[in-house]
């Protein structure tokens, strides 16, 4: 019985379509799992696990029942119905999982412990139970199209080739269309919803072809369930397949996790490297239908397949290195990111998976006798590939990757495929195959005499930076389940990494030249804005840097970090870091992910900080959401805290708002703080009010010390950071999207956005609703604010003073700060004329004179007399100091200690202090002045504090703090060559004093290369 062309072609639209649904279903759930896993990696594991495995089963059971349907066309569309229905379903059934894991775990008084394994190994069975309905009626459909167009010996290999080509190719389309149409556009449970109406529109279709068409077969005959039963050594086909199977998917695991470090963790990454490797399958199949058409020559065509597949993947593997240089090279010349992504993507995956799609149809092929054995056979051939894909998605993703590394695990790979090829030309190829068998056994003599050797140009890659950073030491590699952690030593400092993503820069003792960074406000916000707060919860371990600074007010600090090669890195520089928080007695480590964690207790905390990654990968983006903060909330105290983090190259403007938005739709307050101009910014949120301004001089008055490690002394420091008060943050977030689960808009945009961040446009945004235009300036201490402040902001602050002399003097030191050193002069001897006893104006003429006055210039002639002691005895000490009189600066020492760390010649005051103990020669001495200069108000945002730092480091014996303080100095004259000119040939001078280092001289050449720059 045949059929028209016409019809079979509509039913391999039918079947494209098919496999278009299909694959926007397992794009979708890998999200949805990622919400419960806390990790793409082990997600996509998973659910491609338990969705093979579903195809398995369905496959297998058709290959019981196939042959007894007289109506495989309608069957195939009623199980197409059946898969639309199931598949609405499962959104409910995982939150109900969600619920079985609370009721059988929740309600703890305290936080768990190691629970990241179970927590995978219990979802992990949860998502087969959950997809095993949908996927089977899946995998079931193949067998009976093949029942219902097979009718002949010579369409066996062709047509079943084809129906697996084009239902793949359909899932490229589904891939490609779910990730980068449907869920930016509709969100998770729309995209399901499109998926379960194409399957309605196939079983409209397959019910209307079936009527058209007839379609009717009656009963194969009993003993063709057995037909392969005798034939024996053919059967020895499917543990083949089932081992290439294994091997295919452990390869695909392998490169998803590789590639992971050059595209990025994005959905759209994942999906573009799952459409090549799906691609790559559908050719393969196409070609293999029309070549594999007698036993002989399909056998033959299997063995040449395995070592194929052994070939190309071994060659990518060697060959990955030079991708990074070519995709940078694409990149520089314009080309979209998509564009980038595929040709990396296709360079690797592509030609291998053609070999591997090409194994099924020979499989078929040798184990199918005649037409009449062809659904059987394919359905065989599919279960047991697919159980084998399914074996090695799990045991990749889970045990053989983590335990063998990615060289490893492709050299286990390479000779599986050259055993397979062996076994193949053994059981099934003519004597011809001889040469196949030399080949496949001189391959593994040569992959065991010299396997392979990591990718480490891939593996050092970041996709943020598009450098490998070859010229840092490899302190650590860890392959863990969830992430690939790599700790790299500069030249001054470790860069921890995850899946080739930057996590955080750990410094040495010495090396700590920007002490308000926002990892170190992480860990000291909460209590500048609750002091009172004990117990405090970090989600996230990083490189430690937030744990560094956690103020002794707080009795313990809990900490949640999904991957322990994170923590095993961190470990690996303990003692050798400036402080290392895993001695803390405080600290208590949980690892697992940190929606479990908190959906398993009911313990509150009065502080909480979320320091997640990069929000475009699964792990982390679901950190980001409404959904996620509600949760942070109901785990907070009373008057508690919670402080985010987010990374202004990860976010446009839209994204910003977003988060805005997002948080103020579940919290009451949030303030939003920049640290030091970071490009990074800090949401402060409670239920509660903040009043800064309060509990900050609270929080100093108790732990002074601590705070000033983060570089604040006053609650003015505060104040320069605060970048939108509640009343800013309502304004700024009206209008934006809320960030939920279901729709995701930071993972789908953040990763679109990387070529044109936020950034420095923060201030322009946040510049209309600046806090400080409603604060009281009684209350607060303006000059201090100017110093700090940047150019625009303290424009903004001068036009609210309203007394003109005040203003002046305020101008003065705006235009001294911009480097305009003589009007600043001109501005303030106006000032004293009208008002002699001008405070800040005399300190300022004072500081602009320091040079002339230690030369042996008069007071008088400076500014009129008579002096106020601290004037004079600043005056004394600049004398001293020009005269190198330097026992009579130590017999002042405890004198300008006493200067209150606001005044506005404190700075002047620390820096004779530190001048004489450098001078002192003796190493403690220095360390003391590398101590004080660390504490200066200046905090190294000007460029007398980084130049004295600098000096203070050599006279301590730590010339590497010493270089990496010059690079600091270096990076400042490219912002204001007008100040730079001079302070670069003090710093030429200074490099000569360095010794021959490597590291230093990495150092030394940066400082230099800047140097020349700024004299041409």
């Amino acid at each position: 019985m045949t059929r028209p062309n016409a019809s079979f072609a509509l039913l391999l639209v039918c079947f494209f379509l098919s496999g278009l649904a299909g694959l926007i279903y397992q794009t979708a759930w890998t999200r949805e799992f990622a919400f419960v896993f806390g990790t793409s990696n082990l997600a996509v594991a998973t659910v491609l696990s338990a969705y093979m495995a579903g195809l398995a089963a369905g496959a297998g059971i058709a290959a019981q029942v196939a042959h007894r349907i007289q109506r495989p066309l309608l069957s195939y569309g009623v199980l197409e119905l059946g898969v639309g229905l199931a598949a609405l379903a499962v959104p409910f059934a995982i939150h109900g999982s969600q619920a079985l894991y609370v009721a059988l775990l929740g309600g703890q008084s305290d936080l768990g412990g190691e629970g990241g394994l179970f927590t995978a190994l219990f979802y992990l069975v949860c998502s087969f139970l959950i997809l095993m309905v949908p996927t089977a009626m899946m995998g079931a459909t193949l067998p009976l199209l093949v029942r219902h167009s097979v009718h002949s010996d010579e369409e066996i290999s062709g047509r079943i080739g084809l129906l697996y080509s084009i239902n793949t190719a359909g899932a490229v389309v589904g891939t490609v269309t779910a990730a980068f149409w449907l869920l930016p556009e509709l969100g998770l449970r729309q995209t399901i919803w499109v998926a379960a109406a194409v399957n309605g529109l196939v079983f409209l279709a397959a019910w209307g072809l079936a009527r058209t068409t007839g379609g009717r077969f009656p009963p194969a005959p009993e003993s063709t369930q057995a037909t392969t039963d005798r034939l024996p050594h053919t059967l020895w086909i499917l543990p083949l397949i089932f081992g290439s199977g294994l091997v295919s998917f452990t390869y695909e695991v392998l490169w998803v996790r590789l590639l992971e470090h050059l595209l990025g963790g994005s959905v759209y990454a994942f999906s573009t490297m799952l459409a090549s490797f799906l691609m790559g399958i559908a050719l393969g199949a196409a070609v293999a239908a029309r070549i594999g058409n007698t036993r002989s020559r399909a056998s033959l065509g299997f063995a040449v397949a395995q070592l194929g597949i052994a070939a190309l993947s071994l060659g990518a593997f060697l060959a990955v290195d030079s991708i990074p240089a070519l995709t940078n090279a694409l990149h520089q010349q314009g080309y979209s990111k998509l564009l980038i992504d595929w040709t990396a993507s296709t360079l690797t995956l592509f030609p291998a998976a053609t070999l591997i799609g090409a194994t099924f149809p020979f499989a078929v092929r040798i184990l199918a006798r005649d037409q009449l054995e062809a659904g059987a056979a394919s359905a065989r051939v599919y279960a047991i590939n697919t159980l084998g894909s399914v074996v090695g998605a799990i045991g990749a993703g889970f045990f053989v990757i983590p335990a063998l590394g990615y060289a490893g695990t492709l050299a286990a790979c390479v000779a599986i495929n050259l055993v397979l090829a062996l076994a193949t030309t053994w059981a099934f190829a003519p004597r011809s195959a001889r040469a196949l068998q030399i080949v496949a056994s001189a391959g593994l003599i040569v992959l065991l005499v010299l396997p392979p050797a990591n990718p480490w140009k891939i593996l050092r890659y970041s996709s943020l930076s598009k450098i490998t950073n070859e010229s840092d030491d490899l302190e650590y590699l860890g392959v863990g389940r969830a992430a690939t952690v790599l700790l790299l030593e500069g030249p001054a400092h470790w860069f921890l990494r995850t899946n080739g993503n930057p996590e955080g820069r750990i410094s040495p003792p010495g090396v700590r030249h920007n002490t308000a960074n926002v990892a170190r406000w992480l860990g000291a916000l909460p209590s500048l804005a609750r002091p009172e707060a004990e117990s405090l919860l970090v989600v996230g371990f990083g490189g430690g840097v937030a744990l560094e600074t956690v103020p002794s007010l707080i009795d313990t600090i809990d900490v949640i970090e999904l991957e322990p090669q994170v923590v095993e890195a961190n470990r690996r520089v303990s003692d050798r870091r400036w402080r290392d928080p895993l001695q803390d007695p405080r600290l208590r480590l949980h690892l697992d992910d940190a929606r479990n964690v908190l959906t398993l207790t009911d313990r509150r905390f009065d502080a909480i900080v979320s320091q997640p990654s990069h929000p475009w990968s699964a792990g982390a983006s679901q950190l980001y959401t409404q959904e996620f903060f509600e949760l942070v909330q109901d785990h907070l105290s009373e008057d508690g805290v919670f402080v985010q983090w987010i990374g202004l190259a990860f976010v446009d403007e839209l994204l910003f708002r977003t988060l805005l938005a997002t948080l103020a739709s579940v919290y009451e307050n949030v303030q939003v703080y920049n640290p030091a101009g970071n490009y990074g910014v800090l949401f402060l949120a409670s239920d509660a009010p903040i009043e800064i301004s309060k509990s900050a001089p609270r929080a100093l008055a108790a732990a002074r010390k601590d705070f000033n490690h983060v570089g604040v002394y006053h609650a003015e420091d505060m104040f320069v950071s605060l970048l939108l008060d509640q009343s800013g943050v309502r304004a700024l977030a009206q209008g934006a999207p809320i960030n939920r689960d279901d729709h995701n808009i930071m993972q789908i945009r953040s990763p679109k956005i990387l070529d044109q961040p936020l950034k420095g446009g923060i201030h322009a945004l946040t510049a209309p609703h600046d806090p400080l235009e409603q604060m009281d300036l009684d209350e607060i201490d303006v000059y201090y604010l100017l110093h700090r402040l940047t150019l625009t902001r303290a424009q903004r602050l001068l036009q609210r003073i309203e007394d003109p002399l005040d203003q002046q003097v305020g101008r003065a030191i705006v235009q001294k700060n911009a480097g305009k050193v003589e009007k600043a002069r001109q501005l303030l001897e106006e000032v004293l004329e009208s008002r002699p006893r001008h405070a800040q104006a005399r300190a300022q003429k004072l500081l602009l004179s320091a040079y002339r006055l230690g030369q042996g210039t008069e007071p008088a002639d400076v500014i009129p007399l008579p002096l106020e002691a601290q004037e004079q005895l600043l005056v004394a000490g600049w004398r001293a100091n020009a005269n190198q009189d330097y026992g009579a600066l130590e017999r002042l020492d405890d004198r300008l200690a006493a200067f209150p760390r606001q005044h506005a010649l404190s700075n002047a005051a620390d820096s004779l202090r530190v001048e004489w103990r450098i001078a002192s020669g003796d190493p403690e001495r220095g360390r003391e002045a590398v101590a004080i200069s660390d504490h200066a108000v200046w905090n190294f945002r000007r460029l007398e504090g980084a130049l004295l730092r600098a000096r203070a480091c050599l006279a301590a014996g730590d010339p590497l703090a010493a270089a990496d303080s010059l690079a600091y100095l270096s990076r400042a004259f490219r912002k204001n060559k007008s100040i730079g000119q001079g302070f670069a040939k003090r710093a030429g001078r200074l490099l000569e004093q360095l010794p021959n280092d490597p590291k230093i001289n990495r150092l030394r050449s940066l400082v230099e290369r800047k140097l020349r720059a700024l004299s041409q």
